[in-house]
C-alpha cells in the first residue's frame, strides 16, 4: 500500500473511530471506560500515515466497545459506501490541507481557480454536443478530486484537458 492509500486508509479510521469514541464516551456507564474511550479517541485523531496499524487497533477496540452497546437506541451505524467514501475524502481533504506548504496551497487554489473558469466558461457554451458537456463535468470532477487528494500531476493533467476542450468550442 503506497502513502497515498496509508493516508486514506488512516482518514477512514479516523473518521469512524471519531464517531464510535463519541458515542461510546457518552453512552456507556462505566467511566473508566468512558474516559478511555475519549483518550483513544484522541490519539486516534493525532495519527498519521505512518501510524496505521495503531490507528487499526484503536478503530477495533472502539467497535467492541460500540459492540458491548449493541441494543442502544443511539449507535451509529456503519455508513453506505458512498456516504463513507465522502466522509473520508472530506476529512482526508481536511488533513492534507493542514499539512501542505503555503507554496502548494497557491498551486492547488491557482489550479483549482483555473478547472472553475474553465468549467464556467464551457457551461456558458450554447448547443455544445451533451457527450461533449459530459466530459467537462467529468474532468472537472476529477481535477477537484486529484487536488483533493494532493495528486499534482492528475490535477494538472485535468485541467489541461479543460483547457482543451475550451480553446477547442472556442469560449
Amino acid at each position: 500500500m503506497g502513502r497515498l492509500g496509508r493516508a486514506w486508509r488512516v482518514a477512514e479510521l479516523r473518521q469512524r473511530g471519531g464517531v464510535l469514541a463519541a458515542f461510546v464516551a457518552a453512552c456507556c456507564e462505566d467511566d473508566g471506560r468512558a474516559r478511555a474511550a475519549r483518550d483513544l479517541g484522541a490519539r486516534l485523531a493525532a495519527y498519521g500515515p505512518a501510524d496505521r496499524w495503531q490507528a487499526e487497533e484503536a478503530v477495533a477496540t472502539l467497535e467492541r466497545w460500540a459492540g458491548d452497546l449493541a441494543d442502544h437506541p443511539y449507535r451509529p451505524a456503519a455508513p453506505r459506501p458512498d456516504e463513507a467514501d465522502r466522509q473520508t475524502r472530506d476529512h482526508f481533504k481536511d488533513v492534507q490541507h493542514e499539512r501542505l506548504t503555503t507554496a502548494a496551497r497557491d498551486w492547488r487554489s491557482g489550479t483549482r481557480l483555473s478547472l472553475d473558469v474553465y468549467l464556467s466558461q464551457l457551461r456558458r457554451v450554447r448547443g455544445l454536443d451533451p457527450c461533449v458537456r459530459e466530459d467537462v463535468y467529468y474532468l472537472y470532477g476529477r481535477g477537484t478530486m486529484a487536488l483533493d487528494l494532493g495528486d499534482r500531476a492528475t490535477a494538472a493533467r485535468e485541467t489541461a484537458r479543460l483547457r482543451e476542450l475550451r480553446d477547442a468550442h472556442a469560449c
